[in-house]
Formats: structure tokens, C-alpha cells, sequence
């Protein structure tokens, strides 16, 4: 735009006309004040527009990063909502594997139990049957001493009685056990 009012003096001037000092004056000062305008916008308003565009690149690299940063989780959870079924068949087959373990162990143990049980159940027949005996002979013994003493007793008469005393009393005073006779 200022370069229209210097062509228009420049013609005029061509023309042989001869402008009026004030319209040259008008127009130097409009060219003027035209250059000062357009050298204060061009130094501050470079700068700024400048500053501006390197925000607004760094708010889109930003973005871009931001993007491509949402794209990999977004893919990521993708993958992994994708391997779920996998994940939740392997976890079933784990849980089932450890329950058959489980299972097994406590079987074993179980068995391992009744064994000892059957064998502490044999050790306390085992025992209740000696100890029933040992009561048998016991009593057959005391049974037969009894028995004994009676047949001893129904034999025994006095005279008797005297001569088992008398070889008692002999074999003390020879040093020697008594005789039954």
C-alpha cells in the first residue's frame, strides 16, 4: 500500500505536473509513519508471532506424543484383554491341576493315617492279648496253688504235720533244706 501513493507522485511528477508541497508532505509523513509502523510490527511482532509458533509446535509434538503414547496403552490393554481367555483357561487348568494335588496329598495322608491307625490298633491287641493271658496264668497259677494246697490240706493229718516239722527242724540243725516225704 505504500508503495501506490510514491508511484502516484512518481507519475505525477512524469507528467510534468508538479505536486502541491503539502500532499508531498502528507505523503511523506503517511510513508513515514508507514515504515516506523511497519518496522515496530516487524521487531516486536516477529518475535511474538515467532514465540507463538514454537508453542503451538511444541503443544502439537506434545499432542503427537501424548497420541502416539495413548495409541501403545490402548494397544496394550488390547493385548492383553485379548490373551484374557488364554489367561483365565491357564489359570483354571493351573487351579485344577492343584486341586488333583491337593486331593492326592490328603489322600496319601489319609491312607498314611488308617495304617497307623490299624497298626496302633494292632499293637493295643496285640497288648490286651498278653495282658489277658499274663490275667489267665495268673489265675490258672493261683488256681492251682489253691488247688494244691486243698489236695496238701485233705492229705495233712497230724501225724503228718509232726514229721514234716521234725525233718524241718533236722535239716536246720544239719545245715540242710528240709525233706517232703
Amino acid at each position: 500500500m505504500h508503495i501506490l501513493p510514491v508511484m502516484l507522485l512518481l507519475a505525477e511528477e512524469a507528467a510534468g505536473a508538479k505536486p502541491e508541497p503539502s500532499v508531498i508532505w502528507k505523503w511523506s509523513n503517511f510513508l513515514i509513519l508507514a515504515g516506523v509502523l511497519w518496522y515496530l510490527i516487524s521487531k516486536h511482532l516477529g518475535p511474538v508471532l515467532s514465540a507463538r509458533t514454537a508453542q503451538i509446535q511444541e503443544g502439537l509434538a506434545a499432542g503427537e506424543k501424548a497420541k502416539k503414547e495413548a495409541d501403545a496403552r490402548a494397544a496394550a490393554v488390547q493385548a492383553q484383554l485379548a490373551n484374557l481367555g488364554d489367561d483365565v483357561a491357564r489359570l483354571r487348568t493351573e487351579a485344577k491341576q492343584e486341586r488333583e494335588r491337593e486331593a492326592e496329598r490328603l489322600r496319601a495322608d489319609a491312607e498314611r493315617d488308617i495304617a497307623l491307625v490299624q497298626q496302633r490298633a494292632a499293637q493295643e491287641i496285640e497288648s490286651s492279648g498278653k495282658l489277658a493271658r499274663l490275667e489267665v496264668q495268673s489265675m490258672a497259677a493261683k488256681m492251682a496253688i489253691e488247688l494244691a494246697e486243698r489236695k496238701v490240706r485233705a492229705r495233712m493229718s497230724p501225724e503228718v504235720e509232726a514229721a514234716l516239722l521234725g525233718n524241718f527242724i533236722d535239716g536246720l540243725s544239719n545245715g540242710l533244706a528240709p525233706h517232703a516225704e
